[in-house]
């Protein structure tokens, strides 16, 4: 009897915290992008990223560093960070969106949601909105996120040359992946 009532305790406990923690921050994330072109497919992934989330508000934030892309191939690294998003004069990409229908979304319990998000992103200067669906799991204390959507280059001005339009297409396929976990302070 005495382990049942711990265990009722605990379990009451871990809910009662999880109900007052509402800023969630990436522990882990994988931010890849896609190009099919008709010569050659070019993909990169970055995990510099560092989602966060307001459960009560539906706020999410995703800033990442350009030069995190890693490419397969150093060439191509050098040409995405040098000629195409100039990543010196332009580190970072940054997205502020919000959960549309937050409201519906029980952080409290495991379940899995179809959820759509909406903001603006800022990329090589230029900022535009962006509408992405995606699939948000809550596990346990941790929030999944897994979301995939498309970005026209010529929106945030990165040019790609007439000649190179074999080699990199113009709208890429942008995936984030993350696991979000309690934001604690130190």
């Amino acid at each position: 009897m005495k382990k049942a009532v711990v265990l009722i305790l605990a379990v009451s406990l871990s809910i009662a915290v999880k109900a007052q923690t509402s800023i969630y921050m990436a522990k882990s994330s994988e931010i890849t992008f896609f190009s099919e072109a008709t010569l050659e497919n070019i993909d990169a992934k970055n995990n510099t990223g560092k989602p966060v989330l307001n459960t009560k508000t539906g706020d999410l934030q995703v800033q990442v560093t350009m030069k995190g892309f890693k490419f397969k191939s150093p060439l191509m690294e050098e040409h995405f960070n040098e000629t195409y998003v100039e990543s010196d004069k332009y580190p970072q990409a940054k997205f502020l969106g919000k959960i549309k229908d937050n409201d519906k979304i029980d952080y409290t319990k495991d379940g899995s949601y179809d959820v759509i998000v909406e903001g603006p992103m800022t990329m090589h200067g230029e900022t535009k909105n962006v509408t992405a669906t995606g699939k948000l799991t809550v596990s346990g204390n941790k929030i999944l996120i897994d979301s995939k959507f498309k970005l026209k280059l010529a929106d945030y001005k990165v040019d790609v040359p007439k000649n190179k339009l074999s080699n990199i297409a113009e709208v890429v396929d942008v995936t984030v992946k993350a696991i979000l976990e309690p934001f604690e302070k130190k």
